[in-house]
């Protein structure tokens, strides 16, 4: 059993704050501040403040502490919990476009006959699809093969390997992910087994765009950051076939015109833009 101070402040007072709270003998701080995302559950904090969370393992020790502040909240008891299981309950089944979910492999998604699951196991750490950017891009492959149906897909960065699970999972043609990190596409590779997908359903490459030696591709996802965008343009740009679909994301919102201008330079032509949570995901077509 521990106790806890629950403290809000005004956010240029909580790193203070928190020092104070070291001193009487606090065993660890949590500082939660405006515009920080919070873990699902966590109460919201109050408008223009941050809170401060002080952990203590005897009750009167977080008491005294409380009264030396000045301040009259009184200590939370904490119920312990087993961590190498509790942490599971903030993974749930996502649906993340309109035929599909993704989800990890100890829950069910609620999916309807026909609908498409990938699971993904979080303890990866390359890509669970709950990201902003991520739900950006499965969300519009599930729309591109619904109108391009058995269109072959590259995603670029593949990380987990979500994308391009689930382009095989809605009945893509060729399908193809790469990384630079091998570390990534050993477990984008122990996904595809845990969605019991065999090896030659798809091709895995630790390569660059230039480097694959097969003709272009109708859909080509790219989920990595700007200056990677900017650096490999040339390079995915030229894996778009004709008729075919680009989907750019890992962007914030004010960088998607400059994403956006680099490819159409490279004589792609804007066919949309999406935005989720402060981030962006834009779309170019060929021909």
């Amino acid at each position: 059993m521990s106790w806890a101070l629950v403290l809000t402040a005004a956010p240029d007072e909580l790193e203070l704050l928190a020092a104070r709270l070291f001193e009487q003998g606090a065993l660890g701080v949590e500082l939660q501040e405006p515009e920080q995302q919070l873990m699902p559950g966590t109460p919201p904090l109050p408008p223009g403040a941050g809170r401060c969370i002080a952990h203590f393992t005897e009750r009167d020790v977080a008491a005294d502490s409380a009264r030396e502040l000045g301040r009259a909240e009184a200590p939370v008891e904490v119920v312990e919990e087993d961590w190498s299981v509790a942490w599971r309950k903030h993974h749930r089944p996502l649906r993340v476009g309109p035929r599909s979910w993704v989800q990890p492999p100890w829950e069910d998604a609620p999916a309807a006959p026909g609908e498409a699951r990938v699971l993904i196991d979080p303890g990866m750490a390359f890509g669970t699809g709950s990201h902003p950017t991520t739900a950006l891009c499965l969300e519009r492959l599930d729309e591109l093969l619904a109108e391009l149906p058995g269109a072959d897909v590259l995603d670029v960065g593949t990380g987990s390997g979500v994308i391009a699970l689930l382009a095989v999972k809605l009945g893509a043609g060729r399908v193809c992910g790469t990384e630079n990190d091998p570390v990534a596409l050993e477990a984008a590779r122990r996904g595809a087994g845990l969605n019991g997908i065999p090896s030659e359903r798809m091709r895995w490459a630790l390569a660059d765009p230039d480097q694959l030696p097969e003709a272009p591709y109708r859909i080509v996802v790219a989920n990595i950051l700007l200056n990677t965008l900017i650096e490999l343009a040339p390079a995915i740009a030229r894996k778009v076939a004709s008729g075919g679909r680009l989907v750019l994301s890992g962007l914030l919102a004010a960088q998607a015109d400059e994403a956006e201008a680099a490819y159409a330079a490279l004589g792609l032509s804007p066919a949309g833009r999406a935005q989720r949570d402060g981030w962006a995901r834009v779309e170019l077509s060929r021909g």
